[in-house]
């Protein structure tokens, strides 16, 4: 028999505000809003935690603004901290509370609102917000509280997500023995199915299918950023998107008559961080932290991941699902979504989970098939994984964190820049012009320490964008001198 206090979903909802008027706490409260009338308001008495994923707008306790919109009264409020993987833990979290009978019922949410603030950016004002009490401080905060990037990966530029995983992408493609073209053909194959799942979501942000070739092929629309990636291959971040989950127990769902088919089960849930440096890893393209945790959580679900139904894999960049899909054994046709991803469905910062665990919900509802959801937070840094059934489960709910195991692994030390190196791994980066400026390189010394390294040489750009040259030996040449914030400039890379 099922635990009574048994975390269930029972209310989901998402939306995307097109006007360019947005503001996120009203995006969170009215996500909220149709949240609990799924419940018919049944369980708005039941309220007594917001639960908000940390977003780039200026709130300090967010849920407090959201519960005084709803008229919840003096209730818990918690928040998270920056991380695409921050929605899965806040919602484990949480599940975990509701089964230990700490929480009776509560409402996770988060909302973005960057294309109204470029809109008003461009049009020469500030973006309007809430007005907030001075020294406003959450009853909880979830998660880790840590520097993600250091003076050298901001100086090489490495800090800008779309040039790490850029450059992660080209490990992945040597590991593969593929060319470039073959690898961005690929890759843009894998992106294109996104695009037609997300051509069927009616809250997708692109909901059109596009073809393996447009999404290759640079056009005024569509310009290179990193290679290999253009830019409908990156993390769309220009939307005004929210969701919002209601989370209780089961007892608390039948008390007030909420039928078993218009609940999801929480049945798995774990995460794990990587080293948090960077150069101290030892892979750019894959994870230890999440190989474990995904196996500890499948293996507390009860289930292989070939017999989950549906997947929902993090996907800012290509690389973050080939590097799921390599972990699991899940071949590259099966879907990987369930939205669209970040690029079509639209990756709003830290709250894209939160749409998709929306999504998943109304997909499950009714049936006892299952789900596997995975978030990425910083570069390969923070992973989260859920598991998610439209059935009632055999098994309690489990939350547990595999850091213990995944601390054990060897790391890089780090040294200071030899004369010479092997090269890892790369990216070459272009200008607004969609003219190529720089590569950014990941370079290995004797020792197998890591270092980065930039040059603006064309005929070396030339050279990187048109060859496998992860192996190459490369010459090293101490930087000139510091940038404006006193960084020292990386060192020259020139292949030998």
């Amino acid at each position: 028999m099922i635990d009574p206090k048994h975390p269930v979903i029972v209310g989901a909802h998402e939306l995307a505000v097109r006007s360019a008027d947005a503001e996120p706490i009203a995006m969170m409260a009215a996500a909220a809003r149709g949240a609990l009338a799924e419940t018919d308001d049944r369980l708005v008495s039941e309220i007594s935690s917001v639960r908000v994923v940390k977003g780039i707008w200026p709130y300090q306790n967010p849920g407090r603004l959201v519960a005084e919109e709803l008229g919840l009264g003096t209730v818990e409020t918690a928040l998270t901290q920056i991380g695409g993987n921050a929605t899965y833990d806040l919602v484990n979290e949480t599940a975990a509370a509701i089964a230990a009978g700490e929480l009776s019922a509560a409402i996770v949410c988060g909302a973005e609102s960057m294309r109204t603030r470029r809109k008003d950016k461009s049009e020469g004002r500030r973006s309007t917000y809430r007005d907030e009490t001075e020294g406003a401080t959450p009853d909880l905060i979830v998660g880790l509280d840590h520097d993600l990037v250091d003076d050298g990966d901001i100086a090489a530029g490495v800090f800008q997500p779309v040039n790490f995983y850029a450059m992660a992408e080209t490990a992945i493609r040597h590991e593969r023995g593929e060319s470039p073209q073959d690898h961005l053909d690929r890759i843009s194959a894998l992106w294109a199915a996104g695009s037609n799942v997300a051509a069927q979501n009616p809250h997708a942000w692109i909901p059109t299918a596009h073809s393996a070739s447009a999404i290759a092929t640079p056009s005024s629309g569509n310009r290179m950023v990193a290679a290999p990636y253009t830019k409908l291959l990156t993390s769309n971040i220009n939307v005004d998107q929210g969701a919002a989950l209601v989370l209780c127990s089961l007892e608390v769902a039948e008390r007030h008559g909420i039928s078993e088919d218009q609940m999801v089960f929480l049945v798995s849930g774990g995460g794990a961080y990587d080293p948090l440096t960077i150069r101290s890893r030892p892979h750019l393209h894959r994870s230890h932290a999440f190989d474990v945790a995904a196996k500890d959580t499948l293996d507390r679900s009860g289930h292989s991941i070939e017999n989950i139904e549906h997947l929902d894999l993090y996907s800012c960049f290509p690389a973050s699902v080939q590097l799921a899909q390599t972990s699991l054994g899940v071949p590259e046709e099966r879907p990987f979504t369930l939205t669209g991803g970040l690029t079509f469905a639209g990756g709003p910062f830290n709250g894209y989970c939160t749409q998709a665990l929306a999504h998943v919900v109304a997909a499950l509802r009714g049936t006892t098939e299952r789900a596997f959801l995975y978030g990425n937070g910083g570069y390969f840094s923070k992973h989260s994984l859920l598991v998610v059934s439209g059935g009632a489960p055999p098994k309690p709910f489990t939350y547990l964190r595999s850091q213990d195991a995944v601390d054990d692994q060897a790391t890089r030390t780090l040294t200071e820049a030899p004369n010479r190196g092997t090269l890892e791994a790369y990216t070459v980066t272009y200008d607004r012009a969609g003219h190529p400026d720089r590569a950014i390189c990941s370079v290995l010394d004797d020792g197998n320490a890591r270092h980065w390294a930039i040059s603006t040489d064309p005929t070396m750009l030339t050279t990187l964008l048109l060859e496998d040259c992860v192996g190459f030996s490369a010459e090293l040449v101490a930087g000139a001198g510091q940038d404006a914030h006193g960084r020292a400039e990386p060192p020259r890379a020139h292949l030998t």
